[in-house]
């Protein structure tokens, strides 16, 4: 036996599925933003970097004493000092690159300009954390590369630019790089927000999913509640009025269902009713006699002949009452093929052939040249077909007609008799269950007839004519 699965309540799912979907774009949303911040980032850097380090090319040493006759400054930092300086002047008449930074190290990564004894700079950690980095991760200075490095004050964008002394390249670099840490700061703050704004749509996603499933959940319980009714054989409707639309068509089928049910049940309790008086008739009939025979009140002969035919009758209609309980069967199934009508009623009459002629009867047939065609299930037309003969050999006087054509859409049968008309109130009761008229035996045939024709989407009903009865199938 399949292990049932676990069972979760709608709320659950609505629940999970609100929080999983604001998950999911939370996570779309964050990992988009930081690519085209990062994106943002490192194209920004990048160009500006480049573009510095381009007018930046010819900027050669020159005569120190001219520029800086301050004799208490060294003359290595003059000289730093002065291409720093040129390199800022060139710069600002292209744009503005004032957010880039310049250092000078040696090519041991040792850091030259500025140095630990400037007064002037505060942050002088930052510069030999820089120098530190490119030499741990054994950047190359001469290449033309600008990469990312993460120190202990913060991330930097960083390229190199070999410093030339009068066309001669020398072991001195000059370092530009750009302080993004604040940019990637913002980035974090802003990845924090979108957290918060994230669980601030998991609480309304929480309180929706408790609202939407209350209002989907409790139609559906009532619902429930019918159907559990409608098990327990309560067929009365419901009149709820429902707010979505799906809801409402479901209670319309289910209403419409119940109906059905109610009818079938009480279909069902006259049936049984009927049979047993049916039932009845014919078995104390068996028994009066039987008991006759034992004690000697009545012929053998005579007696036993009444039972014989009491059997028979009784065995007609045990015959009849399974065929009718097949025919109520709501899953009973067809086979459809296609058959010609004119066949199946040529054989109907043939196989009663024997007892209309007994009777003094004659079949007479009116049937289309063409074959009158129809997808229906052969035996339960059949059924019906014989059950509508039969009816007509018991009333007819001289002759039995049968038609069968086609007429332009529809498939035109008509069975008729020349015998006695129908009485007027019979006429519209003769297809009911159990309703016998006159010479009728059980009142189950026709009703059978009305079944099948109706399961086949046609109709059927009889009518007087000016010598005798004729009975009408449309399909």
């Amino acid at each position: 036996m399949a292990r049932k699965s676990k069972k979760h309540s709608i709320r659950c799912r609505i629940l999970k599925s609100l929080i999983n979907l604001i998950a999911v774009i939370f996570f779309i949303i964050v990992i988009l933003f930081n690519l085209l911040v990062n994106r943002y980032i490192e194209k920004s850097a990048k160009y500006k970097l480049e573009n510095i380090k381009f007018i930046s090319q010819d900027n050669e040493d020159v005569s120190i004493k001219e520029k800086f006759p301050d004799k208490e400054m060294n003359t290595e930092d003059k000289k730093y000092i002065h291409i720093i300086k040129r390199v800022q002047e060139q710069s600002k008449q292209i744009g503005s690159f004032s957010d880039i930074e310049m250092m000078v190290i040696d090519s041991q990564y040792k850091t030259l300009f500025p140095k630990e004894n400037d007064d002037m700079l505060e942050d002088i950690d930052k510069y030999n954390n820089i120098s530190y980095e490119l030499k741990e991760d054994e950047f190359d200075l001469d290449s033309n590369k600008i990469v990312k490095i993460q120190t202990e004050n913060g991330y930097y964008y960083v390229c190199a630019m070999n410093i030339i002394d009068y066309g001669k390249k020398t072991n001195e670099y000059l370092i530009f790089f750009i302080d993004i840490s604040m940019l990637m700061n913002l980035a974090v703050k802003i990845d924090i927000l979108l957290c918060a704004i994230m669980c601030v749509a998991g609480v309304f996603a929480i309180a929706t999913s408790i609202i939407l499933s209350r209002k989907i959940a409790e139609p559906i319980q009532k619902l429930s509640l019918f159907a559990h009714r409608i098990g327990e054989g309560d067929f009365k409707q419901c009149d709820y009025d429902f707010s979505d639309k799906e809801l409402n068509e479901l209670l319309d089928t289910m209403n419409t269902a119940a109906k059905y049910l109610d009818e079938y049940d009480k279909e069902q309790k006259i049936f049984f009713q009927n049979v047993s008086h049916e039932l009845r008739t014919p078995l104390m009939s068996i028994k009066g006699y039987a008991e006759g025979i034992k004690y000697g009140l009545m012929d053998k002969n005579s007696a036993s002949d009444i039972i014989l035919e009491e059997g028979n009758r009784l065995g007609e209609l045990i015959e009849e009452l399974l065929y009718v309980s097949k025919m109520d069967n709501i899953t009973k199934d067809y086979v459809l093929v296609e058959r010609d009508l004119r066949e199946i009623l040529s054989d109907c009459a043939l196989k009663q052939k024997a007892i209309a002629v007994n009777r003094g009867l004659e079949f007479k047939f009116k049937f289309d040249e063409n074959p009158v065609l129809l997808v229906c299930d052969e035996k339960s037309v059949y059924r019906a077909f014989s059950n509508i003969i039969n009816n007509s050999i018991r009333y007819a006087d001289k002759t039995i007609t049968l038609t069968c054509r086609n007429e332009e859409k529809n498939k035109f049968i008509s069975i008729e008799n020349d015998g006695e008309n129908i009485n007027e109130k019979d006429l519209t009761n003769i297809f009911e269950r159990f309703y016998k008229g006159n010479k009728g035996k059980h009142g189950i045939g026709l009703s059978i007839v009305k079944s099948v024709i109706n399961k086949h989407d046609g109709v059927v009903y009889a009518e007087n004519i000016e010598n005798g009865v004729r009975f009408i199938v449309k399909f």
